[in-house]
């Protein structure tokens, strides 16, 4: 229940930095704000989720250039496979409705 909580807490705190710094480099100011606050909840979900997995001891796994690697607790890291090279396609300019 804890741990419920405090995920919801760091959601809302990336929320409201993200909005506001989304408001403050866009021209639409609601879209800004909205992409913004998504944007920084997710990065400091990203970030405790990160931080939580360091402090247990559990692998991360990292991609970098289409090779995906497990990061070990003690920082070291290894090669575990390659991944498909994938080429989106995707819309240069996106239409919030």
């Amino acid at each position: 229940m804890k741990q419920d909580e405090e995920i919801v807490n760091t959601l809302i705190k990336g929320g409201i930095i993200g909005a506001a710094l989304g408001a403050l480099v866009s021209e639409n100011k609601e879209n800004g704000a909205t992409i913004g606050a998504l944007a920084g909840a997710a990065l400091l979900a990203t970030f405790r989720a990160n931080q939580h997995a360091l402090q247990n001891n559990l692998p991360m796994f990292l991609e970098e250039n289409n090779v995906l690697y497990e990061i070990k607790a003690d920082g070291s890291k290894h090669f575990v496979r390659n991944l498909a090279k994938t080429n989106p396609l995707l819309p240069e300019h996106f239409k919030l409705k």
